[in-house]
């Protein structure tokens, strides 16, 4: 590991909502993100999917598009991303140390150094400044009103995708604290778009738009018209013929968002079209091996099992599926054995994400689910998980998982 992404990695890594010292980290550095134009992303499901379907087409009809997400996969360059490149190692390193000398004098003021998601952030921001940008992607970290991300200036568009009970011990009790911090994301000068959500969420964020005075778009419904393999066909609105490059029921309603989006920016129906196809995510309902077939997905909370049980049952019917899962000792994992249970699935083979204080012993975890009558049993490593089975796999519990599953495995670098 390279001296810059020891130090990038070498603060707290619990998560601190303030915006005080990424506002003084980035006023150090020259303000970048003030000279920026953003689409600005938060909920609680679908978010890099969003953005990468956003970048995709953004960056075909000739804008140059920064895209920033988070966590990255295998590579901290994951990151930051121009028009579907990532930042270079070089590059990167050269950007954290210029960033660094700015974090030691934030650190003098506040009696503490920012947080990895300051670095990154206000790395970003500098990258994509000095490429010169045309236009930003960006995916808030945590929340939304004080995520490190919600520095930027209004943004050209404020996304709200699907929100649901996520991170209670930051962001509220209730749907409606939840909606509110996420809603943050949305200032005056900004067009808002979102999909349909349950009252109690279309409230806050109708609200929210209200103040601020920001026209509001709810993504309609699409037409579906099948699937080919694990990838959606479908109509929105005038745009025909669509097939989603993003595995899974779920990515036509993020798909929709980034059309809507698209429509705001006055971009072709064919250029829509192709981005949405040609998009791809690491981790998001993938096949990273056709033989035997294993598929990833990085779901971790009660919905996304949900939206990914429903794909399940779209596209493998009653198979017998045996799960591969690894979970955060803090999330409710419970709630995501209740949901797959419901959907009939009975067999799980549990690890422990390496290298992750949060992470969930596997014979805890295994120990959860058969409490709850599933057949479970630990095992050392994804690597021996995945030995001894000829049934549909599938990979899921946390976005950490993939990094094991590309060092333990050698599937991906087929």
């Amino acid at each position: 590991m390279s001296d810059f992404i020891k130090y990038a990695n070498s603060f707290q890594a619990i998560a601190r909502l303030r915006l005080e010292s990424i506002t003084a980290l980035l006023e150090i550095l020259g303000n970048p993100q003030k000279n920026l134009s953003f689409v600005h992303v938060a909920g609680t499901n679908g978010k890099g999917s969003v953005c990468v379907f956003l970048q995709n087409i953004l960056s075909l009809s000739g804008m140059k598009c920064g895209r920033y997400t988070s966590p990255n996969m295998i590579d901290v360059c994951e990151r930051i991303n121009i028009d579907g490149e990532n930042i270079s190692s070089d590059d990167m390193e050269r950007i954290i140390n210029y960033v660094k000398s700015a974090a030691d004098e934030v650190c003098k003021k506040f009696g503490e150094g920012p947080t990895p998601f300051e670095i990154w952030t206000a790395a970003a921001f500098c990258y994509f400044y000095e490429k010169k940008c045309d236009i930003v992607v960006l995916e808030t970290g945590l929340g939304g009103v004080r995520d490190a991300t919600n520095v930027i200036p209004a943004p050209k568009i404020a996304v709200i995708t699907r929100i649901a009970m996520d991170h209670t011990e930051y962001l509220g009790d209730t749907l409606s604290e939840i909606a509110a911090a996420k809603s943050g994301i949305i200032k005056s000068g900004s067009k808002t778009v979102t999909l349909r959500q349950s009252a109690e969420i279309m409230k806050v964020i109708e609200n929210r738009c209200k103040e601020c005075g920001c026209p509001l778009i709810v993504a309609g419904e699409a037409k579906n018209e099948g699937f080919d393999k694990i990838y959606e066909k479908f109509s929105y609105g005038d745009i025909n013929n669509i097939v989603c490059g993003l595995g899974g029921v779920n990515q036509v309603e993020n798909a929709s968002l980034a059309i809507e989006c698209a429509k705001i920016f006055g971009i072709s129906d064919a250029v829509i079209r192709r981005g949405i196809a040609r998009a791809k995510n690491m981790g998001r309902f993938e096949i990273v091996s056709e033989n035997p077939l294993i598929i990833f997905d990085g779901a971790h909370n009660k919905n996304g099992i949900a939206a990914l049980a429903k794909s399940l049952k779209r596209y493998f019917g009653e198979k017998n599926i045996t799960f591969v899962s690894g979970v955060m000792a803090d999330k409710k994992y419970g709630e995501m054995l209740d949901v797959l249970k419901e959907n009939g699935y009975g067999k799980i083979r549990t690890v422990t994400v390496k290298n992750n204080p949060r992470a969930l012993d596997a014979e805890a975890f295994a120990a959860a689910a058969r409490a709850k009558g599933f057949e479970a049993r630990s095992y050392e490593s994804i690597k021996t998980a995945l030995e001894k089975t000829d049934e549909i796999t599938v990979i899921c519990g946390s976005l950490y998982l993939y990094k094991d599953f590309a060092e333990e495995t050698e599937y991906l670098k087929k």
